[in-house]
């Protein structure tokens, strides 16, 4: 196997960064960032078209500055004499080891410029770094320099090191960007919540100047431009709360709701409004509860304290003028069953003052009125119905029994001290039937002498013709019985006006 061939190759002298940078100006800082630099388009098509024209150089036109030789054939032999016919030595020969890593090293090296430009174009046409970072970047492209020198002179892994450092400083430096970027940010909106409107302003542009189309920039922009706005609408509405007016307070706050929903405590001034709302509204109908109780209008100042406890359950005068409005409001039934108890009393309607003292009752049961009204009625009810009962049926005087129970409601009914003339009269009329019933008066009774007559409640009388007693007027029941007859028994209401009754067996059984 013949030996490897060498390969030749020549010193390469293209640069792999972008341009230069020191003929581009430089900007420094002040108290406010410059305003606006070119159009982002035109800046990102001219990098575009510098990074395409390196590229091209290094994959296209400096691969064909190395060259490989071709191997000499075996009839070929150089000339003896040293003539300008044999080929020119080549300038450096490199051995295939070296050369695959100088190819790779040039990879390496060509990856690290495409990063950089990449970062670099990124940091020109997305952050503006021009207006904030120029002498940094310009240092950068320095170092980038440099490694383009180191490259040229082959010296890869030198160009690579420094290609590196290059593109770790604008890491660096796009981070310290982004850092800007948030602390403008942050005061910006720090601003807007301490209503400063120059401080927001000057905080907005610095961001917009590094960032023009950054969208939280651009709405703290917005809020910083309506912020005096803002600002007047909110001494408006604190105009209105001290004035008591309100609604025209609430209108302000929607008026800060369209510019600015954002604002620093405008739901803490919302909630404002609306309690010192609420707490009018509740003292006007605490008013108007309270000027109901003190007019004894009760069940009004019950439904105004209830719709004060409705929104606020705890609410302590709330509370209070409900338990004075049901006391007040129970004082006034009590009171009102009194007086209609008395005037039933008077009129000696007996069972509608009975009704009332027993209503007076069920609200307070240790009503000291009521229970002794109640005593003295319900013990005149009582014999009224009793005298009621016997002068309906006089008749069961004629008992030994119902007769001592009516003289015994007789000697009570008299006992009823300023009962009225309609009890007094009745009570009299009650006496003269108990008299006339404890006066014994005649019964004659006619029989056939065969038939046994018995006289309930009296005794047995036995067989006779004509019997004649003397009995106290009322009711009795006479039986006759006689053996092979059907027993025959009438009743009879004994009076002095009643005449003889004939009693026999006369049906055969």
């Amino acid at each position: 196997m013949p030996p490897e061939e060498p390969t030749y190759i020549e010193p390469v002298e293209a640069p792999l960064s972008r341009a230069s940078h020191a003929g581009s100006p430089k900007h420094g800082a002040g108290s406010r960032f410059l305003s606006r630099v070119s159009p982002r388009v035109v800046l990102f098509s001219a990098a575009m078209a510098v990074l395409a024209g390196v590229l091209g150089f290094v994959f296209i036109a400096l691969p064909d500055r190395v060259d490989v030789p071709a191997p000499a054939t075996a009839g070929t032999a150089p000339s003896a004499s040293g003539d300008a016919a044999a080929p020119a030595a080549p300038t450096e020969i490199v051995p295939p080891f070296r050369a695959q890593q100088m190819a790779l090293a040039r990879e390496r090296a060509q990856k690290n410029l495409a990063d950089f430009v990449e970062l670099e174009l990124k940091l020109e046409s997305d952050f503006n770094v021009a207006v904030w970072g120029a002498d940094a970047l310009g240092r950068i492209k320095d170092r980038a320099s440099a490694a383009d020198a180191l490259f040229v002179e082959e010296r890869f892994e030198a160009a690579i090191a420094e290609y590196a450092g290059a593109l770790a400083d604008l890491e660096t430096l796009a981070a310290e960007g982004e850092v800007l970027l948030q602390d403008a940010l942050d005061a910006g909106f720090a601003a807007l919540a301490a209503h400063d409107v120059e401080a927001a302003v000057l905080a907005f542009e610095q961001a917009l100047a590094m960032r023009p189309d950054d969208e939280r920039a651009l709405a703290g922009a917005g809020r910083a431009e309506v912020l005096p706005r803002v600002l007047a609408a909110l001494r408006e509405a604190e105009r209105g709360i001290l004035r008591d007016d309100y609604a025209a307070a609430a209108q302000h706050v929607a008026t800060i709701r369209q510019l600015d929903r954002e604002t620093a405590g405008l739901d803490a001034l919302a909630r404002r409004i609306a309690a010192a709302q609420t707490e009018r509204r509740r003292a006007a109908r605490l008013s108007r509860a309270f000027a109901a109780l003190a007019e004894g209008r009760h069940d009004d100042a019950l439904a105004a304290f209830d719709e004060v406890l409705r929104e606020d359950p705890a609410q302590a005068s709330a509370l209070a003028g409900r338990q004075q409005a049901i006391q007040a409001r129970t004082r006034s039934a009590i009171d009102e069953l009194r007086a209609k108890a008395l005037a039933e009393t008077k009129a000696e309607d007996w069972e509608a003052a009975l009704s009332s003292y027993d209503a007076a009752l069920g609200i307070d049961s240790s009503l000291q009125f009521a229970r002794e009204g109640k005593a003295l009625i319900r013990e005149r009810v009582l014999l009224i119905r009793d005298m009621d009962a016997v002068m309906a049926d006089p008749g069961q005087l004629s008992s030994d029994k119902e007769f001592a129970a009516a003289e015994e409601t007789l000697r009570l009914a008299r006992d009823q001290a300023d009962a009225g003339e309609r009890f007094a009269a009745r009570v009299g009329e009650f006496a003269a039937l108990v008299a006339r019933s404890a006066e014994p008066v005649p019964l004659v009774l006619v029989s056939d002498n065969a038939t046994e007559v018995t006289i309930q409640k009296v005794g047995v009388l036995g067989a006779f013709e004509r019997r004649e007693l003397a009995l106290r007027p009322g009711r009795y029941v006479i039986v006759g019985s006689r053996d092979g007859c059907r027993d025959v028994r009438k009743e009879i209401v004994l009076s002095s006006a009643s005449g003889p009754v004939d009693i026999r067996c006369a049906e055969r059984i």
